[in-house]
């Protein structure tokens, strides 16, 4: 639903929704995980639940707004009868960043599978974290879900400099905003975490996640940019080639940590700063040739 709305130029009901499902699940994962304001912590069950619940809140209001509101894009069931062609090209867009997003819960498996020894206070400092910084990176996803229907209206008319100009202005925007974004989190992460926890171990494994991990917020704004591109022109297997590198680099050293008697959980925030930072120059060189590639036949003369 969300895609069918980016694709009319339609985002911010979606932006919304994602904003009030992240901000959600991050005061249900302390709950759940730690056990906070109940007395019964649920562990990496509570982390599954609080984000199914979530889920489930943001496929309701977004079925609420397609019925109610939305008149534009709306229910066909008429339109039910399968049109396997156009089944056909979504799947060869969207197989790729599905596979992305099956790659994020083998990140977040592996961390939640390293941590496990350093008790539900540190697995629920992770989680309020994490949320924490998908709330805080809305912003950003916002201008790097628009800069995907921009650049492909733009590519599939032919007017390739707009694609590279959409590019450059996304990108630099973005940059701009995760530096702001740095900074904030340089400054004072625990006001970030102490909002949704009182727990002070809860609150300092989250802001020490928050100080470490916010040094790849540029490199993060880079890789939004570059995958929303990836989608403009229709070719969304390198940035999950990217993306698979990025968990290798980091699935396999961070298991080999946990065989360390000096391992902490910094290490895995510094590891996530690196790959994430590889990750970023992977897509940027695939991207470059992807342009090379693609943006090369001459231009209609009309502006």
């Amino acid at each position: 639903m969300g895609s069918a709305l980016r694709g009319t130029g339609i985002v911010n009901p979606t932006i919304v929704v994602q904003v009030s499902t992240v901000v959600l699940n991050a005061i249900l994962s302390p709950i759940m995980i730690a056990g906070w304001l109940t007395g019964r912590p649920m562990g990496l069950t509570g982390a599954g639940l609080s984000t199914t619940i979530s889920v489930a809140v943001a496929v309701l209001m977004m079925l609420v707004y397609f019925v109610r509101l939305e008149r534009y894009v709306v229910f066909d069931f008429g339109m039910l009868r399968p049109h396997w062609d156009t089944w056909k090209r979504i799947l060869a867009v969207g197989l790729p960043p599905g596979g992305e997003f099956a790659l994020i819960f083998v990140y977040m498996a592996v961390i939640y599978w390293t941590t496990r020894d350093f008790g539900p206070a540190a697995q629920a400092g992770f989680g309020v974290g994490s949320r924490v910084m998908q709330a805080i990176f809305l912003p950003a996803m916002a201008i790097a879900f628009a800069t995907a229907p921009v650049a492909g209206q733009n590519f599939g008319a032919g007017r390739y400099e707009r694609v590279r100009q959409t590019y450059r202005s996304s990108v630099t925007t973005l940059s701009a905003l995760m530096l702001i974004l740095t900074l904030l989190c340089q400054w004072r992460p625990d006001l970030l975490i102490a909002g949704f926890s009182d727990d002070p171990a809860v609150i300092g494994v989250g802001e020490d996640f928050l100080r470490i991990i916010s040094w790849n917020f540029v490199a993060t704004g880079i890789v939004f940019t570059n995958s929303s591109m990836f989608q403009a022109m229709g070719n969304t297997l390198p940035a999950l080639l990217a993306s698979a590198t990025r968990i290798m680099t980091f699935a396999v050293p961070a298991v080999w940590f946990t065989t360390l008697p000096s391992f902490e959980l910094r290490h895995l925030w510094y590891l996530s700063v690196a790959t994430v930072a590889l990750q970023a120059g992977a897509r940027y060189w695939m991207l470059t040739v992807e342009f090379r590639k693609r943006l090369v036949a001459a231009e209609p003369a009309a502006r």
